[in-house]
């Protein structure tokens, strides 16, 4: 139920509002009454409810002052002002404070009725969203470890490399990464105990038990599972902890040795080399993965530092690299500058990020890109029927790269060459739409005085309606109908000039067989009617 006060310094109008009105039948109740302010305020402190009837002017306390209060401590409360004609200025200050809605005094019950209807649907409606909100605030804190699993996945496999996304959802999830370093543990396939193991999510369950538990006494430990037969874990440490390896070794090899007395078989750990922030997981995820590969080397049941690889042969993984070079490409061929300027960005960034980038691998990639972009600039300038398309020059290029001293020299030369073809591409796009719309709009000038549509104009200049429609919005400021309502009006406005043709005629000739609508839209887009326009004419 919900509750209402009434609070007025007549008595019957207290008593006409309290037994007038079915309050049952809008599943209200009254719960006090009063006759002044300062006792009306303290009956609202001690009821709180859901709707209040109150006069805008009382002894002890003005309207106004009650309703502020009232909202900055219920601001659901629904406030009904009763009032009458001379009190209309405080009505429309009430309003602006939140009141719900006036009645007039006197008034006819059923006004009233409709108003407390109307307040008691907007309760039930704001109860049902808060409930709905309530229930949609448990089921996520409920899921929050499941969402925090699922969020460091996509993280760690790059399946989400949006940063402004990913900052937002951390925050949301509760999950800040400083320093930390990941550790990866893997099930050695060493025989038969553990393959085809139907019981296997339950031994990587016990598994993530055990390091959660081990390393809670010196740092705070994020799982993630990877697979059925391995998990990640994110070992957040602080600034004033130099020397971890040898704890982290230590606690490791007391999990091995766990795992084999209570499952039987052995599990491989990698450890990463510190990582800070948690843009850097998928980096530390491929350090343990390429320290997992050692296994080979070191046997089952082993911990294996990714620093220790260092004697090892390692080939430099640069795949990365590819990945940005096509995404550059894609972009270019948009030729949307504002994309290519921030994929050459995150070439940029990502290179300078490398230690040790073997210097002719990288100028054979920087060549390879620009030599793609020639591709495309040979591609361009024969769709825009250039005679002789001029090529890079791109044994000028070649020597170039191959001078270059610096990672900034190829940058900027790559830069160039990228916003170069970028804007070549933009122009021959921006011409193109403006030739399909210059053919859209010879189509209408041709056809208006027939019933033609949107689909007719898109059919005979090859493209959807929607694109056609997206140009007209996009180059004219109007819509396809206010463009060809246009075009009419202004024939029209030719042949008023002669007094041969009826007004009726003329809308015919212009294509609109409705005299009347023919009226109406002339006098919207002139502000006269057509008779009135040959007249002045």
């Amino acid at each position: 139920m919900f509750k209402v006060i009434i609070i007025d310094d007549e008595p019957i109008i207290r008593k006409g509002l309290k037994n007038i009105i079915n309050w049952k039948q809008f599943d209200c109740t009254v719960c006090a009454e009063a006759s002044d302010g300062e006792e009306g305020k303290q009956l609202i402190e001690a009821h709180r409810p859901d709707i209040l009837i109150t006069d805008i002017r009382m002894p002890e306390m003005d309207g106004l002052n009650m309703i502020r209060d009232v909202k900055s401590y219920i601001p659901n409360c629904k406030i009904i002002i009763l009032t009458g004609y001379r009190d209309f200025d405080y009505v429309q200050e009430a309003i602006k404070l939140g009141a719900f809605d006036f009645v007039l005094k006197p008034s006819k019950i059923e006004e009233l009725a409709a108003v407390v209807k109307r307040a008691v649907e907007e309760l039930k409606y704001q109860r049902n969203r808060a409930e709905e909100m309530d229930k949609l605030k448990r089921l996520f804190e409920q899921n929050i470890p499941v969402l925090r699993e699922k969020f460091l996945y996509d993280i760690l496999y790059e399946i989400n490399t949006d940063n402004e996304d990913i900052t937002a959802r951390a925050n949301l999830l509760g999950i800040e990464i400083g320093r930390f370093i990941l550790l990866t543990a893997e099930i050695d396939n060493d025989g038969d105990k553990t393959q085809n193991s139907s019981n296997m999510h339950l031994y990587q369950f016990g598994i993530i038990n055990l390091f959660e538990e081990v390393f809670s006494e010196c740092c705070k430990l994020i799982s993630v599972s990877l697979s059925d037969n391995s998990a990640a874990f994110i070992l957040q440490l602080s600034d004033d902890e130099p020397n971890h390896n040898e704890i982290i070794n230590n606690k490791c090899a007391y999990i091995q040795d766990m795992v084999i007395n209570c499952f039987g078989f052995t599990i491989s750990v990698a450890v990463s080399s510190d990582g800070r922030g948690i843009m850097q997981l998928p980096d530390k995820l491929k350090e343990c993965r390429e320290a997992l590969e050692y296994k080979f080397y070191l046997g089952s049941n082993a911990i294996i530092f990714h620093s220790d690889l260092n004697g090892f042969f390692r080939y430099k993984d640069y795949s990365l690299l590819e990945k940005y070079r096509g995404m550059l490409i894609e972009g270019i061929k948009t030729g949307n500058e504002g994309i290519v300027k921030k994929r050459l960005e995150g070439i940029f960034e990502f290179v300078e990020s490398l230690d040790n980038i073997d210097a002719q691998y990288l100028k054979t990639f920087y060549l390879s890109i620009i030599t793609y972009i020639n591709n495309i600039h040979l591609s361009v300038a024969q769709a825009d029927n250039e005679k002789k398309p001029e090529s890079m020059n791109i044994p000028g290029l070649h020597e170039m790269v191959a001078k270059s001293e610096t990672i900034e020299e190829l940058n900027y030369l790559l830069k160039e060459v990228s916003l170069s073809i970028t804007t070549k591409i933009n122009s021959y796009n921006n011409r193109n739409i403006k030739l399909v719309l210059r053919k859209a709009m010879d189509y209408i000038n041709e056809h208006y005085t027939e019933q033609i549509t949107l689909n007719d104009v898109a059919e005979n200049v090859y493209v959807s309606t929607y694109y056609i429609s997206r140009m007209f919005k996009k180059e004219l400021g109007k819509n396809f109908i206010d463009y060809l309502n246009g075009l009419r009006i202004e024939r029209a406005k030719e042949l008023l000039k002669d007094p041969k043709y009826k007004t009726y005629e003329i809308a015919e000739l212009v294509g609109i067989p409705d005299a009347h609508y023919f009226s109406r839209l002339f006098k919207k887009h002139e502000g006269v009617t057509p008779t009135e326009y040959r007249d002045m004419c």
